[in-house]
């Protein structure tokens, strides 16, 4: 739940910055937009694989300063929250870094999901294979 407040609150202010300079904020808004939808699907990937194999698929504790963005939305919704107070014209960077960070940590999910699901369907085979 806290993820889809955050992923929520996120694409609303990208929304509010893209409808007040849609000519300035508006690649940067769409690609931080994609890349929320990237996190989505690879988060129901990852969950779908997990029912499948039967094998958690969380990416925790791991040292990465991509994997927070994905996983807390909330903290790039701040971030952008701040952003009027620090001057116009540095959402589209701001928004690009952040969607970036977003979208590396949902491809490292789907691969790590299809690892898991090539290491599950050996070890399917294996077990058929043995008398």
């Amino acid at each position: 739940m806290p993820y889809l407040m955050g992923s929520g609150v996120l694409l609303a202010l990208t929304a509010l910055f893209v409808w007040k300079a849609p000519a300035m904020n508006g690649p940067a808004g769409v690609a931080l937009a994609v890349a929320v939808a990237l996190d989505a699907a690879s988060r129901l990937a990852a969950e779908a694989a997990s029912r499948r194999s039967g094998v958690e698929l969380a990416m925790r504790g791991l040292p990465s300063l991509v994997l927070p963005l994905g996983a807390a939305p909330g903290l790039a919704a701040a971030i952008l929250a701040v952003l009027p107070l620090l001057g116009p014209g540095r959402f589209p960077v701001v928004a690009s870094l952040i969607a970036g960070m977003v979208a590396m940590g949902a491809l490292a999910r789907l691969s790590l999901t299809r690892s898991v699901l090539v290491l599950a369907k050996a070890e399917t085979r294996e077990t058929l294979v043995r008398p």
